[in-house]
């Protein structure tokens, strides 16, 4: 079974990572795509690339099955949602994996990253000044607070934010900062498989 982890945060709250194994048309057959969707698809020109965005919405099916068949569509700012439904979504996916997570009563994010010795060398780009002492030039923690600013940034879903200046990142919590206003929003993080995930709501 390709379900690799699924989980229930709670009532409204779920998520769930794909292990691809199957083939394009295998998964293409579980997935009715509208013409969006397949323009999205049909863009993507490397194969393993293809293979993680159908398992990102193949994950996806399997988390609101119950309401039948779904289309995603993305907004002004890129940020998919679910035609005809208020459920909140957020999808990912890397290297051969796919993940989805869901919120009934509102925004979330999820992200799923593999770590990688590369992130050393952009940290400064993403590092708020706050973070630096614990991420003590760890690939494993700059991976997870990578990842977490991910998750917050697909939550947010809808200006440009600056990783460094306006994505904060503690143990169980992210804040966003804009115009002097800070947003805080819970973080569940997990390495329980070799790579990082983390869910933002």
């Amino acid at each position: 079974m390709p379900i690799s982890f699924r989980k229930s945060v709670s009532d409204s709250i779920n998520y769930l990572v794909w292990e691809i194994t199957e083939t394009e048309d295998e998964l293409l057959s579980h997935l009715n795509l509208n013409d969006e969707e397949w323009a999205d698809f049909n863009s993507i020109k490397v194969s393993i690339k293809r293979l993680e965005w159908l398992g990102a919405r193949t994950a996806l099916k399997h988390l609101v099955k119950e309401i039948g068949q779904f289309y995603i569509y993305k907004d002004q700012f890129g940020k998919p949602h679910l035609r005809d439904s208020a459920i909140g979504i957020s999808i990912s996916h890397a290297k051969g994996i796919g993940a989805a997570a869901i919120n009934l009563n509102g925004a979330i994010g999820i992200d799923v990253e593999f770590p990688r010795e590369q992130v050393l060398r952009i940290a400064h780009k993403f590092l708020h000044p706050s973070e630096v002492s614990w991420a003590q030039n760890d690939v494993d923690k700059l991976t997870r607070i990578w990842s977490a600013k991910e998750a917050l940034y697909k939550l947010h879903g809808r200006t440009q934010l600056i990783f460094s200046e306006q994505l904060k990142v503690q143990e169980s919590w992210g804040t966003i900062i804009e115009s002097s206003t800070e947003s805080r929003y819970h973080l569940l993080f997990s390495n329980d498989h070799n790579y990082v995930l983390n869910v933002a709501y």
